[in-house]
């Protein structure tokens, strides 16, 4: 059976333009629906921005369960994501570099970004068959990573490799015993992984190819 190589979409495979603005006109819209300008101050917030969503949606849904605000909270910002995604977000040299190792890995794609959004947002970029597993965040769950891979290694095994921007991910997945690319292409990596490259093609030379 082929080794795995996992990608993360927002940061590597992506731009994270279009997550950053859809987080920013989530809270905008939900001002226009609550008719409360302050709202959209609440998508400054730096680290765990949840209870505020939570807050808003309890004063937009009314008495519903946790799970009910947040499919309804994830399934707009879903549908904004997919809005906001355009062809220059798309780092087409590592979808290309990707297409080249298929035929040597399996290709996963584990991503945090709604469930809902994820095939439509694979379709908009022209390559919604180009992974072989796709690990998607559950609607009406918050997004948890870590989660995910426990959940992934349970099912699949451990990826060879984990390629991402360099967030806390790397953080769990060295917990988890998973080697890590970070990538600086999008952003300069804030945490290191086993490998960290600067550009597609030295991912292709130094390591993968």
């Amino acid at each position: 059976m082929k080794q795995i190589i996992a990608i993360d979409l927002d940061g590597a495979l992506i731009k994270s333009r279009p997550f950053k603005v859809s987080h920013k006109k989530w809270f905008e819209l939900m001002a226009i629906l609550l008719d409360d300008e302050s709202v959209k101050d609440y998508a400054k917030i730096e680290g765990d921005y949840f209870p505020k969503v939570h807050e808003v949606m309890k004063r937009y849904l009314g008495d519903v369960s946790k799970e009910t605000r947040t499919f309804f909270a994830r399934k707009l910002y879903a549908m904004v994501t997919i809005s906001e995604i355009n062809q220059d977000d798309f780092v087409g040299d590592f979808a290309d570099l990707l297409k080249e190792l298929k035929d040597k890995y399996q290709l996963a794609l584990i991503t945090t970004a709604p469930e809902a959004s994820v095939e439509p947002i694979l379709q908009k970029l022209g390559c919604s068959d180009l992974f072989d597993i796709v690990y998607k965040s559950p609607m009406g769950k918050h997004p948890n990573k870590r989660e995910m891979f426990v959940e992934f290694i349970n099912e699949h095994g451990a990826p060879k490799y984990y390629i991402g921007d360099g967030d806390e991910n790397m953080n769990i997945c060295k917990e988890l015993h998973i080697s890590t690319i970070s990538v600086n292409w999008v952003s300069k990596s804030k945490i290191k992984g086993d490998y960290d490259v600067s550009t597609v093609e030295e991912l292709r030379k130094s390591l993968l190819i």
